[in-house]
């Protein structure tokens, strides 16, 4: 994204992450460290969410 001078959208696309994440309802997003956000990498994933 630097390369295309794109970066400063990064982290609004990151965000989005959690945003689909609730709207599927089925699992949560988690992350802790992104490239983003200025660590040396993005640690994501998703945990099921508890049955109701």
């Amino acid at each position: 994204m630097q390369e295309l001078g794109l970066f400063d959208l990064v982290p609004a696309m990151c965000a989005l992450d959690y945003a689909m994440s609730e709207a599927g309802g089925a699992s949560k997003f988690v992350r802790e460290c992104t490239l983003a956000g200025g660590d040396a990498y993005c640690d994501c994933g998703y945990k099921k969410r508890a049955e109701k």
